[in-house]
């Protein structure tokens, strides 16, 4: 099987960059990831270090899957994910985040075991989860801190092993990334970080059929998610209203009726809330019970080739 290095890490999503592999649709491959600074923090006394952001939030990729063309949906089918090292770190900064408890940077070493994620003050069970996975944007590179209808930088605490997460593309290839793994994180990621560590993934991509999506949609074996961004909560979550309005539109569902169907049984989740920084991610999820008794159709859910 093959293994992607995480040894050319990239912080931007860009369509310029050169494929560092390249695999074909439904194979299953392996992508090593960094944690969020790239291994350069290691000792509790690095704290200061944090305030150096060129190696924050590294990325894996791009990957080109043969037969992709631009405007397709693919479908990453995330197989297995694991973390990859017995230590990762907690951090923040002053400035970003909507808790203004600290004026210097804070840094925790974690130790990691099968099971938990120790703090130090506490522990925590390892569920890992993947943070950044998207395609090369159309147009300008986009920084690996931030998402958009690209994927990206989106923090669901959905994406681990079983999930299924459906992107349009841009460029032929897909040219897909992946990066940002945590041990453990709570919905929100309201303190900058999760327990940040190194991840290995197997995942395989093949193309969706039927439909394009607007907007990334994340399944699971429960639910499905549509995911949107803003510089504000406001914003964000008025997108991620209107793009889960949308997906079910293109279904065939009467927008009024898909609205009054997400205020009866939708739910409204914050993935990322950094709100100095300007990167809020928000999710809409439906639960798939809902939609198998209503014979609502999401597009691309269980339709892939």
């Amino acid at each position: 099987m093959k293994t992607i290095s995480r040894a050319d890490p990239k912080y931007a999503l860009d369509s310029g960059h050169e494929a560092v592999a390249k695999v074909s649709q439904g194979e299953s491959f392996i992508v090593e990831t960094h944690d969020c600074r790239t291994g350069t923090i290691t000792r509790p006394d690095q704290a200061g270090d944090l305030l150096d952001t060129r190696c924050v939030n590294p990325a894996t990729g791009p990957i080109s899957i043969d037969g992709v063309r631009a405007g397709d949906t693919i479908c990453v089918e995330i197989e297995e994910l694991h973390v990859d090292s017995r230590v990762g770190l907690m951090v923040t900064r002053p400035g970003v985040t909507g808790l203004a408890i600290t004026d210097e940077p804070q840094l925790r070493i974690v130790e990691c075991d099968d099971v938990y994620a120790n703090v130090g003050a506490f522990r925590v069970p390892v569920t890992p989860m993947i943070g950044l996975l998207g395609v090369a944007p159309n147009g300008d590179p986009v920084s690996t801190f931030r998402g958009a209808e690209h994927g990206g930088n989106m923090d669901i605490l959905l994406i681990g092993t079983g999930t299924r997460v459906f992107l349009p593309t841009f460029c032929d290839g897909g040219m897909v990334y992946f990066g940002d793994v945590h041990a453990a994180m709570g919905d929100g990621e309201v303190f900058l970080s999760g327990v940040e560590i190194a991840g290995r993934i197997r995942a395989r991509v093949t193309v969706a059929a039927y439909w394009s999506l607007p907007t990334p949609l994340v399944e699971t074996d429960e639910l499905v998610a549509v995911i949107a961004s803003g510089s504000t909560f406001d914003e964000a979550a008025k997108a991620v209203m209107a793009k889960a309005v949308e997906v079910l539109s293109i279904g065939g569902m009467d927008p009024i009726d898909a609205g009054f169907l997400m205020s009866a049984a939708g739910h409204l989740r914050v993935c990322q809330y950094i709100p100095l920084a300007g990167l809020v991610h928000c999710r809409f999820e439906l639960p798939k019970s809902i939609l198998a008794l209503n014979e609502i159709v999401v597009p691309n859910i269980a339709h892939q080739v």
